[in-house]
C-alpha cells in the first residue's frame, strides 16, 4: 500500500472516554450531519472504539460495489441485528461469504415474472385493509400500514397457516423491537440496563424466536405445496442434506419481517404524510391515478403508466429513507479515496444525510419530486441515490416494496381522500427505520370528497406547526 495515503482526520469536539457518543446518542442526525462537514471521510471515537464515517456518495459507491472484497458486513448496526435474529444476521447482515450462498437460493421468489403475481394479492390486500375504514374515521396511518406489508409478506412469501398466524403476530412486536434496535447500534451496553423498555424489547425478541422456531419446525415437518420464499429457504441438497441450518433460516426470516413489513410501512406512510403537507402535489397524483385507471384496481402494467405518483415515492425515500444509517468493516488494510484504512475499521454512513447534502439536491429539505423528471435530475442526484444500497448486497426486495408501495397508494387514494386530523402533532421516530410516531389522518370518502381540494400552497418539509406534520425529534428508541 502507497505511503502517500493519507490519515483520516479526527472529528473535533469529543469527550474523554466517552468521545462522540453522548452527540451521536442525543441527535443522531445531528451527528452525522455535522460530520458531513468535515469531509468525505472522519474518524469519530465511540466510547472505546474508534470508526470511521463515510460522507461521500462516490466514495460509498466504491465501497458498496467495487470495493466488496475489502469491505464487509459488519459494525455497530450489523452487530446489533446479529444479537437480535441470531446465526450470521440473515441475508440483510451475513457476511459476504454467507451472503454468495444465500441470495441464489431467494433470488427465484424475486425474479421480475413473479411481480405481477404479487401485485395482484397486493392489490387484494390493499382493498381489505382500507375497505375496513369508516367515513370521517381518525386512522393510525403507520399501524394501518404496518398490518397491509404484514398481510402483503405473509400471502405472498411466507403462505402456510402457521407462518401466517406467526407473522401477524409479529407485527405486535415490531415497534418494540425497530425502536430498541438503535440504542443498542449506538451504545451496545444499553441493552444491559435495568430498564423496562430492556424488558420489554427482550420480551418481544423471545416471543418472535419462538414464533419462527414454530414456523421452522412445522414446515420442516410438513412442507406441503406451497410456493413461496420459505420455501426455498428449506430446500434440501441432492444428498438430502439442508443447504441453510435452522439458525441461518431463523435469521433470514427476521431480516424480511423488518425489511419486508417496517421498511414499505414507513414508507407508505410517510409519503401520506407528505402529499398531505403538500396539497398540489395531492392534487397531481389523484388526478394521475383518476386518468390511468379511470376506477380499476392498478396492475403492475399500470405503475409504469404513474409517473408522478413513482417521482413522489422516489422523493419520499430520498427525505425519509427507511434503513438511514448502515455499516461496514474493512477486511484487511485498504485504502479507500486516497485514505489509508487499517484492517477491522468500522465505517458508517448516513444514507439520509447523503440524500439531503445541498451540493448534490438544491434546497435539499424541500419536497420536490420534479427534481427526478428526466431534464432536471442530474448525475450526480442518480448517483447519491442509494436509498437500497448497491452492487452484489442491493436490497433483494427493492422492486417488490415499490410495487407494494405504489399499488397500495393508487387503491387507497382511488377511494379515499386522507386529511390532517385537527389537533393531532406526529413526530419523526428515529429508529433503524424512521417512521411517523402518531401520524393520524381522517379518511373521507372520495365521492364526498371532491369539494374538499385543499388549496393551501406547498411548504418545504418539516417546516411549519400545521396538524398531521411530522417533527423530527432527534431521539433514538
Amino acid at each position: 500500500m502507497s505511503n502517500r495515503l493519507k490519515e483520516i482526520p479526527h472529528l473535533p469536539r469529543k469527550l474523554p472516554f466517552l468521545g462522540h457518543l453522548p452527540g451521536m446518542a442525543r441527535d443522531p442526525f445531528g451527528f452525522f450531519d455535522r460530520a458531513a462537514g468535515h469531509g468525505p471521510l472522519v474518524r469519530v471515537r465511540l466510547g472505546p472504539k474508534t470508526a470511521c464515517v463515510v460522507n461521500d456518495p462516490a466514495l460509498l459507491r466504491h465501497m458498496l460495489v467495487a470495493g466488496r472484497g475489502d469491505f464487509d458486513k459488519g459494525g455497530g448496526v450489523v452487530e446489533a441485528f446479529i444479537k437480535l435474529w441470531g446465526g450470521n444476521g440473515g441475508l440483510a447482515a451475513c457476511p459476504n461469504e454467507a451472503h454468495r450462498v444465500a441470495r441464489p437460493l431467494m433470488q427465484p421468489a424475486f425474479h421480475p415474472s413473479r411481480i405481477p403475481g404479487y401485485n395482484r394479492q397486493m392489490v387484494r390486500n390493499a382493498t381489505e385493509i382500507v375497505g375496513r375504514w369508516r367515513p370521517g374515521q381518525a386512522v393510525d396511518i403507520d399501524r394501518e400500514m404496518t398490518r397491509l406489508t404484514t398481510k402483503t409478506l405473509t400471502n405472498s412469501l411466507f403462505t402456510d397457516p402457521v407462518s401466517v398466524r406467526c407473522v401477524d403476530q409479529f407485527q405486535h412486536d415490531l415497534p418494540i423491537i425497530s425502536s430498541g434496535l438503535l440504542a443498542r447500534t449506538i451504545l451496545p451496553a444499553y441493552g444491559r440496563l435495568p430498564l423496562p423498555a430492556n424488558r420489554r424489547y427482550r420480551e418481544a425478541q423471545a416471543r418472535t424466536r419462538s414464533a419462527i422456531d414454530s414456523m421452522i419446525r412445522n414446515r420442516r415437518e410438513d412442507p406441503g405445496d406451497y410456493d413461496d420464499l420459505f420455501s426455498l429457504l428449506l430446500v434440501r441438497r441432492p444428498d438430502g442434506t439442508v443447504a441453510l441450518s435452522d439458525e441461518e433460516v431463523q435469521g433470514h426470516i427476521w431480516s424480511f419481517m423488518i425489511g419486508g413489513i417496517d421498511t414499505t410501512a414507513a414508507l407508505l406512510s410517510w409519503t401520506l404524510s407528505l402529499l398531505v403537507r403538500h396539497p398540489h402535489w395531492y392534487t397531481r397524483v389523484e388526478e394521475e391515478i383518476d386518468t390511468v385507471l379511470d376506477g380499476a384496481p392498478p396492475s403492475h402494467a399500470d405503475l409504469a403508466r404513474l409517473p408522478q405518483l413513482q417521482r413522489v415515492l422516489t422523493e419520499t425515500l430520498r427525505l425519509y429513507p427507511p434503513g438511514w444509517v448502515v455499516s461496514r468493516v474493512a477486511r484487511a488494510r485498504t485504502a479507500l479515496g486516497g485514505y489509508r484504512v487499517p484492517e477491522g475499521a468500522e465505517l458508517y454512513f448516513s444514507i439520509r444525510t447523503l440524500l439531503r447534502d445541498p451540493a448534490v439536491y438544491a434546497d435539499p429539505d424541500r419536497f420536490d419530486p420534479d427534481r427526478w423528471l428526466e431534464g432536471n435530475c442530474t448525475r450526480a442526484q442518480r448517483a447519491a441515490f442509494l436509498p437500497f444500497g448497491a452492487g452484489a448486497r442491493k436490497c433483494i426486495g427493492d422492486v417488490f416494496a415499490l410495487a407494494e408501495a405504489a399499488s397500495t397508494l393508487a387503491v387507497l387514494l382511488q377511494r379515499w381522500r386522507v386529511q390532517p386530523v385537527a389537533g393531532s402533532r406526529a413526530t419523526l421516530k428515529v429508529g433503524v427505520v424512521l417512521h411517523p410516531k402518531g401520524l393520524r389522518l381522517r379518511v373521507i370518502p372520495r365521492t364526498s370528497a371532491r369539494a374538499l381540494r385543499p388549496a393551501a400552497e406547498d411548504a418545504p418539509c418539516e417546516r411549519g406547526q400545521s396538524a398531521g406534520t411530522p417533527h423530527e425529534t432527534g431521539h433514538g428508541s
